[in-house]
């Protein structure tokens, strides 16, 4: 599969180049420089307080020195990620990449210092009396609350620092595995052996033939059983170390750390878990109906992305899917479609799977000169073409905070919100596909938007499920990969149920997912299902108010950083709190389960 490589020059001319090891100095200078501020004023948890006018004079120049260390920093990680990301055999990049990182351990243990520090102040009169605690009045409030969950300053310098060589490195041994590795396999109705790996393998599980399906299938799991001892130790290093350092910084459980890193309280995820759970039935009727059509009694984990006979499979070339989701973007804003445009005119996004090329898909911002770069594994299917509208809509969310000047801080998004552009523009690009179409037509499009509202429903509960069924046995043992693969299994019976074969379910998706393995971000699994249903709540005011709606879902992507989720979606006329709404968007998904099986009905006559 053909299609464009991102261009890296627009940020620095090159790893060798003056304007990157510019920057590079500039890092090392503004944390060197942060670091003595603080030593200076003896910031953090214990030390006195300073009178309140030079408080208020001091959190101004904190708040505008860690700003531009931040802006700088991030373009550099991204600048780097666009490397490694595509390229795992960048040895010069990864160690570029290496180096940021341990100055990336400084970083944390300087802001748990000024958390601290700034938690131990009373909020409000701050706000009052500080221009950058007014500007960045969230940073502060949620300050208190980590600096109520921080151990001394001494032991989170020592928990950063170690991050590199523990639960970081871990993380870092599940990518390595995953993008270097392969298997050499004889696909169905090919003339010779192949060398694929995870990502290939990963797309030919939604191949036309099942045999294909099932040959890749059989050779990923081949693949992950290889080195799942080291994807165990991995988890348990990893889930090891979150697990203890919440518990020692005072909370009450990872879910409660997760939730407040997420921007709301446990009471909305358990609203909205309530309304996934009780809809998993509607689901599951999804995929009996695709089990009939497909001939099989009941699907395969490899039938679940499986073209289905009586829909019109269509396959995109590169052009032809960007263009497509351009022209539906134009339909809703002009300067989403623009945005869209310049993305791929630019050459900020990475199109092709290739060995050495991370799998799956992401999109990175830029800050310093206002760019993301997006990495796609494109195959041509429709899912691709979903794929390409919600990484461009996480680059349109980037480009509204960055056109209404929000400084690093105050784009500090949860993943709650981080996933609401993205949504909306899928939601744009299938609605578009399903306008007009024939049957056929019709039951591609939402065998297409069913296979992935029950990925984001269906399997990441399955995931929140496993997730913390490990946090929770991880406190007393290591678990092995035979616990592991139950504990998937298990997640996967409480979810899909009866609408998967039982004996044909994936035990190693826990291998697969790159996801379980970050230390610095537990449960990046719930905050998608978040942004999918509130996504199509926002879809659905928006077909209502028309154009007005525009500068309002503008303003609420250019402030997702800047107060809690409850209350920015407030201005939006949304209750998280209650399950009702969540029901709403679920209510969508029912419609569109009861328009495939009529559809599916009509295209077999």
């Amino acid at each position: 599969m053909t299609g464009p490589h991102w261009q890296l020059t627009s940020i620095y001319s090159g790893l060798d180049a003056d304007d990157y090891r510019s920057a590079r100095r500039e890092v090392s200078e503004r944390l060197a420089a942060l670091e003595a501020l603080a030593d200076e004023h003896a910031l953090g948890a214990g030390a006195p307080l300073q009178a309140d006018g030079e408080r208020a004079a001091l959190v101004d120049r904190v708040v505008d020195e860690l700003n531009a260390l931040l802006e700088v920093r991030h373009t550099i990680a991204t600048y780097l990620t666009g490397f490694t990301a595509v390229n795992a055999f960048d040895d010069a990049a990864r160690a570029e990449a290496s180096t940021l990182r341990r100055e990336g351990g400084r970083l944390a243990a300087l802001e748990a210092r000024l958390v601290a520090w700034l938690g131990r102040f009373d909020d409000e009169r701050l706000v009052e009396a500080s221009r950058g605690a007014r500007e960045h009045a969230h940073f502060v409030r949620q300050a208190g609350v980590w600096s109520r969950h921080q151990m001394s300053d001494e032991a989170e310098s020592l928990a950063a620092a170690l991050d590199d060589s523990g639960g970081g490195a871990w993380g870092r041994l599940h990518t390595d595995l995953n993008a270097r590795t392969a298997t050499s396999v004889r696909l169905p109705g090919r003339d010779a052996s192949e060398s694929l790996g995870v990502a290939a393998l990963v797309n030919l599980q939604a191949d036309p033939d099942r045999a294909v399906r099932a040959a890749a299938y059989d050779a990923e799991v081949e693949l992950l059983e290889r080195f799942d001892v080291g994807y165990a130790a991995a988890m348990n290093g990893v889930k090891g170390q979150v697990r203890t350092l919440a518990e020692r910084r005072g909370w009450p459980d990872v879910v409660a750390a997760a939730t407040f890193a997420q921007g709301i309280s446990p009471g909305v995820l358990a609203a909205m878990q309530e309304a996934v759970e009780e809809a998993l039935p509607v689901f599951r009727r999804y995929l009996i109906t695709k089990a009939r059509l497909l001939g099989v009694p009941r699907l395969a984990w490899y039938d679940r992305r499986a073209p289905v006979p009586g829909a019109a499979e269509r396959r995109f070339t590169w052009e032809e899917g960007s263009a497509f989701v351009a022209e539906r973007f134009e339909r809703f804003s002009p300067a989403l479609a623009a945005y869209a445009r310049r993305a791929d005119r630019e050459g900020w996004v990475d199109v092709p799977p290739r060995a050495g090329k991370r799998s799956g898909a992401f999109c990175a911002a830029v800050p310093s000169p206002a760019e993301s770069r997006i990495m796609l594994n494109w195959g041509g299917t429709l899912d691709d073409v979903t794929t390409l509208a919600h990484e461009l809509g996480h680059g349109y969310h980037n480009d509204c905070s960055f056109r209404f000047g929000r400084t690093p801080l105050q784009r500090r998004t949860p993943m709650t919100l981080a996933e609401t552009a993205s949504t909306f523009c899928e939601t744009l690009v299938i609605e578009a596909m399903l306008e007009g179409a024939e049957a056929d037509v019709r039951l591609a499009v939402l065998e297409e938007s069913l296979t992935g509202a029950t990925g984001i429903t269906v399997d990441i509960h399955s995931r929140f499920l496993f997730e913390r069924a490990v946090f929770e046995r991880r406190g007393d043992r290591e678990l092995s990969v035979a616990e592991l693969d139950t504990l998937m299994l298990d997640a996967q019976q409480a979810t899909y149920g009866d609408g998967l074969d039982e004996t044909l379910r994936f035990a190693k998706a826990w291998a697969e997912k790159p996801h379980y393995y970050s230390s610095g971000l537990s449960f990046y699994n719930f905050p998608y299902t978040f942004g999918f249903l509130f996504g199509l709540g926002l879809y659905a005011r928006s077909t209502a108010e028309g154009a007005a709606f525009v500068p309002r879902y503008d303003t609420l992507l250019a402030s997702t950083g800047m107060d809690e989720v409850a209350t920015l979606v407030r201005s939006m006329d949304i209750d998280v709190e209650d399950p009702a709404f969540w029901r709403e968007g679920l209510g969508i998904v029912a419609g569109r389960v009861d328009e495939y099986a009529a559809a599916a009905e009509e295209s077999s006559t």
